[in-house]
This record gives C-alpha cells, sequence and structure tokens, in this order.
C-alpha cells in the first residue's frame, strides 16, 4: 500500500478537493494508529514465545505494514511498549545461575530436544498467524470506516460505489485486500436500504425480514442515495 494520491478529481470543486486531502490524511492517521496499536497487542500476545524486539520485527513480515509507514508505525509502538520492556526489566533476576560441569548429550536426549523444538516452533508459529489474523482485521475495519466517510463526502457528487472505489485505488490497495473493503464497505452502506430502490414496498409484519452482515461499525446516513455499481475492482 502505498501513500494515498487522489486520482480523478479535476471533475470536483475546490472545496471538495480539499475536504479529500484532509480526509485522505485522516485516514492516514487513523491507519498509522492501528498499526501501532495492533503492534503492540501482537507483542504482547507474543510475550511467552519471543522476546520484545523480535516479536515486533516479526509483527512487521507478518502484517505487511506499508514501507511509507513503518519507521511511524514502529516508533510509536515502541513508545506503547516501554512500559512492558520496563516491567520485564525489573522481573529479570541480577545473576544467572548456569548449570556447571558438562553431561555427554544422549541419542534420547537429542531426540527430545529436537521434538521439543519442533512443537515450540510451530505453536509460535500459529500464535503469530492467529495475531496477525486480528490485525488484518482490525485494519480491514479501518479501513471500510474511512471508506464509509469517503463516501459520505461525496454523497452529493458520485455513487457510493465510485466513492469507495476511489478511495480504494487511491490507496492502492492489493487485489484481495480491496475487493474485502469494498464488499464490507458496500453491505455496510447498503444495510440502511437493502433493495437500493426509491420506491420500497413495505414489508408486512409476516414477511421474514432480510439483513445484510458485515464488519464494522454501524453508519447512519441521511437521506436515500440509490447505488449505482457502475465500479468494478481491477
Amino acid at each position: 500500500m502505498a501513500a494515498p494520491g487522489l486520482l480523478s478529481t479535476r471533475r470536483f470543486s475546490a472545496s471538495t478537493r480539499f475536504r479529500l486531502q484532509v480526509q485522505f490524511a485522516r485516514a492516514w492517521e487513523a491507519l498509522a494508529d492501528t498499526y501501532h496499536i495492533q503492534a503492540a497487542e501482537f507483542v504482547r500476545r507474543l510475550r511467552a514465545q519471543l522476546p520484545m524486539e523480535e516479536s515486533l520485527d516479526r509483527f512487521f513480515r507478518e502484517v505487511g505494514v506499508p514501507s511509507a509507514m513503518t519507521d511511524t508505525v514502529r516508533a510509536r509502538a515502541l513508545i506503547a511498549l516501554a512500559p512492558l520492556f520496563e516491567e520485564e526489566e525489573n522481573e529479570e533476576s541480577p545473576e544467572e545461575t548456569r548449570e556447571s560441569g558438562w553431561s555427554p548429550l544422549r541419542p534420547d536426549h537429542l531426540i527430545g530436544a529436537l521434538r521439543r523444538r519442533a512443537q515450540y516452533v510451530e505453536e509460535t508459529n500459529l500464535e503469530c498467524r492467529l495475531a496477525a489474523s486480528i490485525a488484518d482485521e482490525a485494519v480491514a475495519a479501518t479501513h471500510v470506516r474511512m471508506a464509509l466517510e469517503i463516501a459520505e463526502l461525496l454523497a452529493g457528487e458520485c455513487s457510493p460505489d465510485e466513492s469507495i472505489m476511489h478511495y480504494v485505488r487511491s490507496f492502492n490497495l492489493p487485489a484481495i485486500d480491496a475487493q474485502i473493503i469494498f464488499r464490507r464497505a458496500m453491505a455496510t452502506w447498503a444495510e440502511r436500504d437493502p433493495l437500493g430502490l426509491d420506491r420500497v414496498e413495505p414489508v408486512t409484519p409476516m414477511a421474514p425480514t432480510m439483513a445484510i452482515c458485515a464488519s464494522g461499525a454501524q453508519v447512519d446516513f441521511a437521506g436515500r442515495i440509490r447505488l449505482g455499481l457502475r465500479a468494478a475492482i481491477s
């Protein structure tokens, strides 16, 4: 993901373009906050498996923080983790006890050590994948929230699908991530009007009501806007 760039904004008025720039700046800050919060939670979750610095490096590999945001996220995460680091330092004993003497390495001890090591690596990798999945979901939720704010801002200029696609393309998201965010944002927008029609027949009490389920917070949009699916994910 690269830094957001405003694409195809010439048709908008000067005031709308300025508000878009402000909104994209807010989106960038919101994503940076989400990444650093998830980085800190990632380290705390893996506290028993990995050292703090190694765990933080693992976060950047697993989650894939944008290169333009790496330094900012790392700095904020380190500040958030400073109390944890000081707590670990205080818990460490000043003197380390070492085993004296040397014992020959028996084959059964070697096999047991290899098994324990393999189990440790497997459990650590699983914990990393679980923590990374939580972080990915949080980042996607932030993207959806900010994409909906862009759609609300451009409600009088273009259809919601075009606004959401404008957000996705501006952040140059990977194809799979872009598709997920686009669909979740559209579903959240559509919850206020499942049929997307100007004239909807009232639903009788006997008829079951269909609801669209989507991740993310509920957004209340004023007025009725028809969904024009003219955009396609490329």
